[in-house]
């Protein structure tokens, strides 16, 4: 294949999805389907051509890979329709390219709601959302994203469709919908998906603690969540991130608490009661709940102060080793004359992430896989943390089975979760 484009290929991808709706790049080639049916017949064509197939979400780059072969970048942007909504059981059928964000405005009209969720987590399109699993789409009181699947649509690399089915319990078999969530499209491509949705909540409290260091902000979120609290978010922030994201001044090693809870009042009152039950059990103090509204404000973008760049380090860890985890982290930094700042939060009964900002002696932001930000990393797992977005070396074999066995000639993503 040369610098341009095969011209017997653009033809062929142009009769499926319409010349408007075909972009040549170099050899490789943008394509908007607009139905399931109609990426069914790109990945037909593919095979054909002998071309990889790369679903883009709404994005319009073509992917850095070594595999030389011609490109069929999917943009989903003409598949964002709602295709029927169940308020009764509380159901919602979505194609791909519609954006969280979008899904979440359509369903608000109707007294609905995804979750609670960020709404900086919910920028992406639907099958996008699904593919990735980060930890930005999940919360206490709704659990993950992927959670909410009640089926999936897809597209597998020969062609063929697969519809995982919707019903109240699966009689048997391996549960497909949750493989192709995660998969970041390796497996199959997404196109629309069924997801149980909730009711608006009849109110929202904010409140704040203060608490003498992370350890015990920690241990009473820990607290909270054994005497079933399940707040709408909750976060945690040390002295350095408090004053970076909240400019709150803390004392020493004091650490802030901050908490929403949502649902019928009653119950939004009696999960704020049992938060603030644990964190007195540690000895820490309510704090003005304007440190709250700051912090709801700027988690649901409605904020016009600053914030600060995101983090260089993410981990996650169990209940009970969230605290060493992050102890190593700032010891590491310590001994490397490092700083660092750090909040914890998307906590769940498996425990909760770290979002660690890492920076040299003068405050400038480590570079991602710089020596010194490696080894505060592998200061992180020694102590019993899981970095996200690393792959889980032992299942590597198995996964590469099953892609092997949906995806023989590897033309979905290749290059990705290898």
């Amino acid at each position: 294949m040369s610098a341009e484009a095969n011209p017997a290929f653009l033809a062929d991808i142009a009769a499926i999805v319409g010349e408007g709706n075909v972009r040549p790049e170099g050899r490789h080639c943008h394509a908007n389907p607009s139905s399931a049916s109609e990426i069914s017949q790109l990945a037909k064509c593919a095979n054909t051509h002998r071309a990889t197939l790369i679903p883009v979400g709404k994005g319009g780059r073509s992917m850095p890979t070594d595999d030389m072969r011609p490109q069929i970048l999917l943009n989903m942007g003409r598949m964002n329709h709602v295709l029927h909504l169940d308020p009764t059981s509380l159901v919602v059928h979505a194609q791909a390219g519609i954006t969280g964000l979008v899904l979440e405005e359509l369903l608000n009209k109707r007294g609905l709601t995804l979750g609670a969720f960020a709404p900086a987590g919910l920028g992406s399109s639907l099958g996008g959302l699904l593919a990735v699993r980060t930890p930005g789409k999940s919360s206490r009181q709704h659990g993950t994203l992927e959670n909410m699947v009640l089926g999936v649509s897809a597209v597998l690399s020969d062609g063929r469709s697969l519809h995982t089915r919707v019903a109240p319990r699966r009689a048997s078999g391996p549960d497909f919908a949750r493989i192709l969530c995660g998969s970041e499209g390796t497996l199959g491509i997404i196109t629309s998906a069924h997801l149980r949705v909730h009711k608006l909540p009849e109110s929202r409290l904010l409140v704040a603690f203060r608490l003498p260091n992370m350890e015990e902000a920690l241990a009473a979120v820990r607290l909270a969540m054994r005497e079933e609290a399940s707040p709408a978010a909750v976060r945690v922030y040390d002295a350095s991130e408090a004053m970076a994201h909240l400019e709150e001044q803390c004392e020493g090693e004091e650490a802030l608490l901050v908490a929403a809870t949502a649902g019928p009042t009653s119950l939004a009152a009696c999960d704020r009661d049992l938060i603030a039950s644990a964190v007195s059990a540690v000895g820490g103090v309510r704090a003005s709940e304007d440190i709250a509204a700051a912090w709801w404000e700027k988690r649901t973008g409605n904020s016009d102060a600053p914030t600060p760049p995101a983090p260089n380090l993410q981990v996650s860890a169990t209940p009970r080793m969230l605290s060493p985890v992050y102890d190593a982290i700032v010891a590491s930094c310590k001994e490397q004359g490092l700083q660092c700042r750090a909040h914890a939060s998307r906590f769940d009964r498996d425990g909760g992430v770290l979002f660690v900002t890492v920076l040299d002696a003068e405050g400038a932001m480590l570079a991602a896989r710089s020596p010194e930000l490696n080894a505060v990393s592998d200061a992180a797992e020694s102590a019993g943390a899981y970095l996200l977005g690393k792959p889980n070396a032992s299942l590597q074999r198995y996964f590469d089975l099953l892609r092997h066995g949906l995806d023989p000639e590897n033309l979905l993503n290749p290059g990705v979760l290898r």
